[in-house]
């Protein structure tokens, strides 16, 4: 499943559901990202913790005599967003609470947790009704160091394997800082988004690359000056060598120039040259990276119509249906005001409109 049908469930069992979502993925896909992403786009409250690193006497929190009575209680952790902790304005009514790597933490914590998986309690405190539990999961294979779970606690997850999507991770990226060479690479060569080593051959300075560092090279590249040399010697250290001279040997190699989308939405005319030699070459892997640049990029003022109606001026009528549906998809609330500057949509209305059905 990709991350954005993931999300899609997540979002659906958090509304209607008390199931704990459980994402399972190879290293760096996303997993956190997208229970992250879900909270955000439904306005709700986020907490992720990391198991691995805590024992069973954190989650059952301090032990506290209650001498008038003659017994001992607990108080709750202060990481969990009990009704108490809610109640005093610790956390927000809604939320996610994300148990991280749950298969790398110690058999006597799991054991701790299943109350709190099961019935939302652990140790005389609930969890806030508002409030739901999401787990991540590498898969169980000799490239990780994980326990094996047992059937009583796999039956408590709802079960979503992830994996590496370019169309999703080219989305992703354009709205959180993009590189355009990083992303023009991944198009051209979509397989070296993951690729994924036995355990034998996996060390760290034989690394392979994963979406995580495909944005962490994008972040290299976009703010930090360093020669050429050292840049060189960080992106392999982030991807591994193999990967590493594939992508500097393509940046090194290639015979034509990305058109900037800023520049495009700012006046056609100085970058049309560019956008032109990908027609005629048959890049349209660069030229659907374009098209998904100016649309998050797009106000969807007048003269930025303009510069995109001319740039559709150039393209064969499927790119044009295309551009429109990811205009559609991508940026909805601009969908009926671009369409109204756009003179090229009328011809292709009828397209774009069965596309969209």
């Amino acid at each position: 499943m990709r991350i954005s049908e993931a999300k899609q469930c997540i979002i659906e069992l958090y509304k209607n559901t008390d199931a704990v979502t459980a994402l399972v993925s190879e290293r760096g896909v996303g997993k956190t990202s997208a229970f992250r992403q879900c909270a955000e786009e439904m306005g709700i409250g986020y907490m992720g913790l990391y198991a691995a690193a805590m024992e069973g006497p954190d989650f059952m929190g301090l032990p506290d005599k209650d001498r008038e009575k003659g017994i001992t209680r607990y108080l709750a952790p202060q990481f969990l967003p009990t009704n108490t902790a809610v109640r005093e304005g610790f956390f927000p009514d809604n939320g996610l609470l994300v148990i991280e790597e749950i298969n790398r933490v110690p058999t006597d914590t799991v054991s701790v947790l299943y109350p709190l998986l099961l019935e939302r309690r652990i140790n005389g405190h609930s969890l806030a009704p508002g409030w739901k539990i999401g787990v991540t999961m590498n898969p169980d294979t000799l490239n990780y160091t994980v326990n094996v779970l047992d059937d009583a606690m796999l039956d408590r997850f709802i079960a979503v394997e992830v994996t590496a999507n370019l169309e999703d991770y080219i989305a992703y990226s354009i709205r959180n800082d993009p590189n355009d060479d990083v992303l023009s690479y991944l198009s051209a060569s979509p397989d070296s988004l993951l690729i994924v080593k036995k355990a034998a051959e996996s060390t760290a300075t034989s690394k392979s690359p994963t979406p995580r560092g495909w944005t962490r090279v994008q972040q290299l590249l976009n703010h930090c000056t360093l020669p050429d040399a050292l840049m060189q010697e960080l992106i392999s250290g982030i991807l591994g060598p193999e990967a590493a001279a594939s992508f500097l040997g393509y940046l090194n190699n290639r015979k034509f120039m990305i058109p900037s989308a800023k520049a495009l939405l700012e006046g056609y005319d100085g970058v049309r040259a560019q956008m032109l030699k990908l027609v005629e070459d048959g890049r349209l892997d660069m030229v659907n990276l374009v098209l998904s640049r100016v649309v998050a990029l797009t106000d969807g003022g007048g003269e930025q119509g303009q510069n995109i109606d001319q740039m559709l001026g150039d393209l064969t009528e499927e790119l044009q249906v295309l551009f429109f549906k990811k205009l559609a998809d991508g940026r909805p609330e601009l969908f009926l005001t671009l369409t109204r500057q756009i003179k090229s949509f009328d011809g292709i209305s009828d397209l774009v409109m069965r596309g969209l059905i």
